[in-house]
């Protein structure tokens, strides 16, 4: 479970998070909205990094009780939610999710019925997911198969990276503050607000 193995449980996490959110969200609220983290293809970062850290953190317990994994992958996806809530709000200042709505929420951050779901998601995975995808991942030829994943590499690092900007030009705009460098000004035009509300659609600007 090296560096490669992670990189690509994030990179097909993130994906998958991504495609699995959006069919929730379309039979729960009969429309299909972006749940996209990145202003380039449908990559969920929250679900990617959730899953790399998950790996990482409960592979030397996969062998352990269903009841284990999911108590433990109850725990440490709310404790992620939750940060994750905190520092995006902090770094773009926007809320991304609210669950203020739901019973049992702390702060609209997180709430106990989705951590239960990062619970049944952990006991999942490790039990289903994770051996079919790390045989998948191992048939990769090793030559051909480094050269593909340092590829992906550079395309989510150069994709976070003007998803960032984007994000921090957009707040930038709510609070009138004009564009005076070249990236600002890139920003704008390749990014307005009506294309930024079309792939964050939940996201709300904190004053």
């Amino acid at each position: 479970c090296g560096f490669y193995k992670l990189f690509w449980l994030f990179f097909l996490g993130s994906f998958l998070g991504d495609i699995t959110e959006t069919i929730f969200c379309w039979w729960k609220m009969g429309t299909i909205t972006s749940r996209s983290s990145v202003v380039y293809g449908p990559f969920s970062l929250v679900w990617g990094i959730g899953c790399f850290f998950l790996t990482y953190m409960l592979y030397q317990y996969r062998d352990r009780s269903d009841s284990f994994i999911f108590i433990f992958g109850t725990v440490l996806g709310g404790a992620y939610e939750y940060i994750c809530s905190v520092v995006l709000e902090l770094v773009f200042g926007t809320v991304f999710w609210d669950y203020s709505k739901i019973p049992f929420n702390l702060g609209g951050r997180i709430n106990l019925l989705y951590c239960f779901f990062w619970g049944f998601a952990a006991v999942a995975w490790f039990k289903i997911f994770y051996p079919v995808i790390s045989g998948w991942i191992e048939k990769l030829p090793i030559c051909a198969g480094r050269i593909l994943t340092w590829v992906i590499v550079v395309f989510m690092c150069c994709n976070m990276a003007v998803s960032t900007m984007a994000l921090i030009r957009s707040n930038e705009r709510s609070k009138g503050i004009p564009a005076t460098q070249s990236w600002q000004q890139t920003m704008d035009e390749r990014f307005p607000d009506e294309r930024m509300e079309k792939i964050y659609p939940n996201a709300i600007k904190v004053e």
